[in-house]
């Protein structure tokens, strides 16, 4: 099969959502140019700074990549500037490796530890990074915890919405319903996305965001 031809664009990176995401949209269709109109690995660079990520597919058919902080330091771009990209299909397996403070948390719970290995492999890329970028042990411990408590929310809430989601979705008629028609990768993503949120505020947001996604199924 021969290689999925690199991109290089420049676009303006935008502000996104009520959560307030940084967001570059891929000025080009996915689906012609590398063959899928679902979520693809990617690598590249953003002003000559490289990183790994995930093209994401939004509502109107365009790919999205999310413009991390690391991205955007490293990269000297934020929202509302221009940024060059060079972008192409990333290929290349990628062997997940935990840091120790991340394995000591997550196997406290045995169910638990089985869970998260049914995470993809670029979810769980992304949790052993938050955790293995801290410089101090005691700030690589106090993530690897936290990540354990959000992902133990997200595994309880896949049993039983807890009564802080179902509040909030008894608000919006056929809510529930459309949650029960995603599917259930997509339901254990938005889980987790809730649980990482700590702040009321935020987290009623991002609630109504998965509630949104949920609407649109039913």
């Amino acid at each position: 099969m021969a290689k999925a031809k690199a991109k290089t664009f420049r676009v303006r990176l935008e502000r996104e959502g009520r959560l307030g995401w940084t967001v570059a949209y891929l000025p080009f269709n996915v689906e012609k140019t590398w063959g899928t109109r679902r979520q693809l690995r990617v690598k590249g660079e953003i002003n000559g700074f490289a990183f790994r990520s995930t093209a994401f597919p939004s509502k109107s058919g365009r790919h999205y990549l999310m413009i991390r902080r690391e991205m955007q330091k490293c990269g000297h771009a934020q929202a509302g500037t221009m940024a060059t990209f060079r972008l192409e299909p990333d290929t290349e397996t990628r062997e997940v490796k935990e840091p120790p403070e991340l394995l000591k948390a997550l196997k406290e719970d045995r169910s638990l530890w089985r869970w998260y290995q049914e995470l993809s492999g670029s979810m769980r890329r992304y949790f052993c990074n938050l955790v293995s970028s801290a410089k101090s042990a005691e700030t690589r411990r106090r993530r690897a915890e936290r990540m354990a408590e959000t992902l133990y929310l997200a595994m309880d809430a896949e049993r039983e919405l807890p009564p802080l989601i179902r509040r909030v979705m008894d608000e919006y008629p056929r809510a529930y319903e459309g949650w029960q028609k995603l599917t259930p990768t997509v339901r254990r993503h938005e889980l987790i996305a809730i649980f990482h949120y700590r702040n009321p505020v935020t987290q009623r947001r991002r609630i109504e965001k998965a509630i949104d996604r949920a609407r649109g199924k039913a």
